[in-house]
């Protein structure tokens, strides 16, 4: 091993000399080595927490931009429930397949108008879509298939209401960030705010929403999406 102003060749130790041998001779170079190997991981793990998180924004600005596309004149209280029903599912999980086909019947007997959106996934985690009831009604879809999609148990991961909370309140700084000049802004957002303080984490549409978009569909997993988009476009 040769010195040149206070510069170590190392790279001569590769023969008759292992690196303990290095290490125990020369200390100061486990400590650089160890260094140098710590450095590495917090560098490779901050990278990566920077990629996930940079992902997870643009998932976020697309799902938004997407719901804004197809339904521009959502507010946020229509961003919220875009964003809870990704998360949770639905939120309101009906057991009873036969109140569920009731309910359902009810909800088409009554409804004289549907959106034009069919299929539409919902969060950023392309986890749900909501599947659009005109679908029973025009004969695409078996109606007794869509209820044992939706009354299926799905979301089965526990999520404080903390958790939630943190989770809605950055994906709000984004939509903020925006600059969507959301009509009611402020009033729903105060709203969703006071419903979080009292526990209340089930959203609704706004009115506007309601009066534009007619809104009538039920929320299934991408996998039991996939399964009945197939069968509808084989009718």
């Amino acid at each position: 091993m040769k010195s040149s102003g206070g510069l170590i060749n190392i790279g001569v130790i590769t023969k008759g000399k292992s690196r303990n041998y290095m290490v125990k001779q020369f200390p100061y170079i486990k400590v650089c080595y160890q260094f140098l190997l710590i450095s590495t991981v917090l560098n490779c793990t901050s990278f990566s927490n920077f990629v996930i998180g940079n992902n997870r924004e643009k998932a976020i600005r697309k799902t938004i931009h997407e719901e804004l596309t197809v339904h521009p004149k959502a507010t946020l209280l229509d961003l919220y429930k875009n964003f809870f029903q990704g998360k949770f599912g639905s939120g309101h999980m009906i057991t009873d397949t036969a109140a569920a086909s009731n309910y359902l019947k009810e909800e088409l007997q009554s409804a004289t108008q549907f959106d034009s959106v069919l299929w539409q996934p919902v969060g950023y985690e392309d986890s749900y879509y909501r599947v659009n009831l005109s679908l029973v009604r025009d004969g695409k879809i078996d109606m007794q298939q869509l209820i044992a999609a939706f009354t299926e148990k799905q979301n089965t991961s526990e999520t404080s209401l903390d958790a939630w909370k943190n989770e809605w309140n950055s994906i709000l700084k984004i939509i903020e960030e925006m600059n969507l000049s959301l009509q009611n802004f402020e009033k729903d957002r105060l709203q969703i705010a006071e419903d979080l303080r009292k526990g209340i984490v089930i959203g609704h549409h706004s009115s506007i929403y309601l009066n534009i978009y007619h809104p009538h569909y039920r929320i299934v997993t991408k996998a039991h999406f996939l399964e009945l988009y197939k069968k509808a476009n084989t009718k």
